[in-house]
């Protein structure tokens, strides 16, 4: 050890210090201050060179769109891409989820491999990923990496184009043939080329066919380089994963033709994505302390893999907005609106046909996520024609190539299209199945099934909230002896709706209206009787084939409480019923809207006030003797049913969530409502 460290200690010994020990520094005080100084000259170092380094890089790039500060992002940001031999797109889906996938750094393997001249390769490379994984990043930082004082494997000359330059094929052809032969070639993002956009001059060819065409032209014209790497979206090559894209291209002196060899970007991993974190907000940097929270707790609310490199892409867009994040809908729906933004940023020079595009973007994305959903049974698939069919239909003003090219569908070896995130196609039935209780009802039935990510949507965005099952205390010793004694009870997991009953609701199930306050859709129905809400709920059974009942006692204080997220509060989300609840100090005298106050932690609203809500259990005194397994009480004396939650013309105290009423079944009043559990 001691040997080891010598050199660095003879380094100490040096004029600096002895200049420290001159002024009146001990010796090891000394050598502290010469280490400080050494270590700040190093960093300085690498940062001025980083900075020539990338001052120089974005001079020969700056022709090609590339800025200082777009090279200088990628480069201090970046994370060493990795690819594979299968595309992630289908990871999550069962069929796949066995399929050995090799992965491996991809800028190591060009630089140490397919531009290693001892090495046989192939010549034209072809690297896939969807929207915002990171494909121009990695161009980019291959061009540094190569173009680095330290890669003594350099060789050749490197150039790097990006497709979306019009004069892309003329800087090519621009290139002399004798400098060809030994210069690597990195075309970017084949998918923003703009001669695949049909001309306005029609050429009689279909979408497929004209890509088909260019793809061709482009690779006649570099044949004559050394190698070739093109990147693209997914969509633009679908074919066996595992197979390459053969041209038409013969090979020189030998049989068969030229391929594309294919690999494809892999998403993020946990480590990888802390290490973005790290180096964009700094490990001890104080002042990004807030953003790195937020961050890492977006990241957290999205776990699926696929979606984590567009949300990097955007993260900045996210953290800095004044809106806060709490929960993985909000992030969705800012990150897909983002995402078109983006899209038609590219696409649309006016700014009214920017807006114009964005619009039949979303409703394109949001028609086809629902004509997907009907042939779930089938397949997660459409056809180009299906495509076109639901434009059609829906007045949606998009091309062909917009539909395929710029929506975020890619497409598989049969020429079917799917959506890129499968996250993002539940995002949108998620948003479907609020309107259409059909589709949540069909969803629930199958206890969602294959769609686990619409019901995390769902719970935020609908009507009914999924809620896991636990146990809690039930009661409160200090009320009085109504609610006593506190006591365990065990809840399975049910559905329960957010709001109580509306008036609209009541209003299309029963014809009528029998509620007291009038003319308010959305208060809470009320003036109906425990027999009453029977009667609705046994029409909406029959109507709907589901099984809804009246909530239990116990199920209703667990939900009321916060369920397995419960923080002590007195009244339901809050210490201060202002926040959550009407009653009679702030509800003028009347039923309000639903939905109105703050909702609980389990974002269920109106369980502190408004109307009280009836329970499925027969009124007892106590809980003496009561279930403790979440069940109703039924074997009691009396016919009186319980009431919860207070109303509007209640005192503070009736609001508690503990606290406990009953009224006789057959009796209705203008303080009592109800809310619905849904059983799967």
């Amino acid at each position: 050890m001691e040997k080891i460290l010598e050199p660095f200690i003879k380094l100490l010994d040096n004029p600096l210090s002895d200049f420290f020990q001159l002024i009146g520094f001990n010796e090891d005080i000394s050598k502290l201050f010469t280490a400080s100084i050494l270590a700040f000259i190093l960093w300085l170092g690498k940062k001025l060179y980083n900075h020539f380094k990338n001052i120089k890089t974005a001079k020969e790039l700056v022709q090609f769109q590339y800025s200082y500060k777009d090279v200088k992002q990628k480069r201090d940001l970046f994370i060493p891409t990795k690819a594979q031999n299968f595309t992630p797109t289908y990871e999550e889906e069962p069929k796949h989820s066995t399929k050995f996938i090799v992965k491996k750094p991809l800028i190591s393997f060009f630089i140490k491999e397919v531009f290693n001249e001892k090495r046989e390769t192939d010549k034209f490379y072809l690297i896939l990923a969807d929207s915002g994984m990171g494909k121009t990043t990695f161009m980019i930082n291959l061009y540094l990496k190569y173009h680095s004082f330290f890669n003594f494997r350099r060789k050749y000359r490197l150039k790097l184009f990006p497709f979306g330059d019009k004069n892309i094929m003329n800087w090519i052809k621009g290139i002399k043939p004798e400098e060809a032969r030994d210069t690597i070639l990195l075309l970017d993002a084949f998918d923003e080329y703009k001669a695949l956009l049909p001309p306005e001059e029609p050429d009689g060819l279909t979408g497929d066919e004209r890509f088909r065409k260019l793809l061709d032209e482009i690779i006649e014209n570099v044949t004559g380089f050394r190698e070739v790497v093109i990147t693209s979206r997914t969509q633009y090559f679908p074919g066996q994963e595992d197979q390459p894209y053969e041209l038409k291209i013969p090979r020189f002196g030998s049989e068969g033709f030229h391929t594309l060899a294919k690999l494809y970007l892999s998403p993020f991993e946990r480590k990888e994505t802390t290490s973005y974190l790290n180096k964009k907000y700094g490990i001890v940097k104080i002042w990004n302390h807030r953003k790195k929270r937020i961050a890492k707790s977006i990241l957290e609310n999205s776990p699926k893999l696929m979606v984590r490199p567009m949300l990097l892409s955007y993260i900045d867009f996210l953290v800095d907005k004044t809106q806060i994040f709490e929960n993985t809908y909000q992030i969705y729906d800012t990150l897909i609106k983002k995402w078109i933004e983006r899209e038609a940023a590219k696409r649309k020079h006016k700014s009214e046909d920017r807006e114009k595009f964005k619009r039949d973007l979303y409703d394109f994305s949001m028609f086809t996520a629902l004509e997907i959903y009907k042939k779930r049974k089938e397949n997660n698939l459409i056809n180009k024609e299906e495509a076109k069919a639901i434009c059609d239909a829906n007045n949606i003003n998009l091309t062909e190539y917009e539909i395929m090219g710029q929506s975020l569908l890619t497409r598989d070896v049969s020429h079917n299209w799917k959506f890129a995130h499968k996250s993002i196609l539940e995002f949108f039935v998620a948003k479907e199945a609020v309107k259409s209780f059909d589709i949540y009802c069909e969803l629930v039935k199958s206890n969602f099934t294959g769609w686990d990510m619409v019901r995390v949507f769902y719970d935020v965005i609908g009507h009914w909230i999924f809620v896991n099952g636990g146990t809690f205390d039930m009661g409160d010793d200090n009320i009085g002896s109504y609610t006593k004694p506190k006591h365990k009870v065990t809840i399975p997991d049910f559905y329960i709706s957010k709001t109580p009953v509306t008036q609209k609701q009541w209003r299309e199930v029963m014809d009528n209206n029998p509620s007291y306050f009038k003319d308010c859709d959305d208060c809470p129905v009320e003036s109906v009787s425990w027999n009453d809400a029977q009667d609705f709920i046994n029409k909406l059974n029959e109507k709907t084939g589901l099984k809804f009942r009246l909530p239990t006692e116990s199920e209703w204080e667990y939900a009321a409480r916060g369920g397995n997220k419960n923080k002590g509060y007195k009244y339901s989300g809050s210490n201060n019923l202002e926040e959550v609840g009407w009653y009679s100090g702030n509800s003028e005298s009347k039923t309000r809207p639903v939905a109105e106050k703050n909702p609980n932690e389990l974002v269920i609203h109106d369980m502190s006030g408004n109307v009280w809500e009836w329970c499925l259990d027969k009124w007892h005194n106590n809980y003496d003797g009561a279930p403790a397994d979440g069940s109703a009480r039924e074997i009691v004396e009396g016919s009186s049913r319980v009431l919860r939650g207070g109303s509007w013309v209640s005192s503070a105290e009736g609001c508690r969530s503990a606290y406990r009423n009953a009224l006789h079944p057959g009796n209705p009043g203008n303080f009592v409502g109800f809310r619905l559990v849904l059983v799967p």
